[in-house]
């Protein structure tokens, strides 16, 4: 029982041996569970970036995805719904569900005309080739 009421065990008081209301209180409060971000890796090689998102759920008509002055958006949102319904065909239960999520990354120097994505198993994978840097954007500075 002692794992489904979470107590601080710092405290020294006559009210130690009740579990706390607030100490989860504040952590229930701001971390809603159903609200959570959309998990995505990012990683930076030596040509491109490559983003990964894991988007469960959702169909590739519902994302789009959008490179703008550095910045990649990517947009998903997805509606549910369940129905049981009774014998005589009333419901017993009808339930709706619906949300829009948005992730940015900040990736500069992308060749935006090369950006190639796909969608399979629900996990999105984004490749963003890098520009050719040229040497001449480098400028050594003397000292006088």
């Amino acid at each position: 029982m002692a794992n489904l009421y979470p107590t601080k065990r710092d405290r020294d008081g006559f009210f130690d041996f009740l579990p706390s209301l607030f100490d989860e209180w504040g952590h229930n409060f701001m971390h809603n569970t159903s609200l959570q971000p959309l998990a995505a890796d990012v990683q930076e090689k030596s040509n491109a970036y490559e983003v990964k998102m894991d988007l469960p759920g959702f169909t590739k008509e519902n994302i789009h995805i959008d490179y703008d002055q550095g910045v990649l958006t990517i947009d998903a949102t997805r509606n549910q719904e369940s129905n049981e319904k009774a014998e005589d065909g009333s419901f017993i239960r009808k339930e709706r569900a619906s949300g829009s999520y948005t992730r940015r990354f900040m990736l500069d120097g992308v060749k935006d005309e090369a950006i190639q994505a796909s969608f399979k198993d629900g996990v999105l994978a984004i490749t963003l080739p890098k520009k050719e840097e040229s040497k001449q954007n480098h400028k050594e500075i003397s000292i006088q």
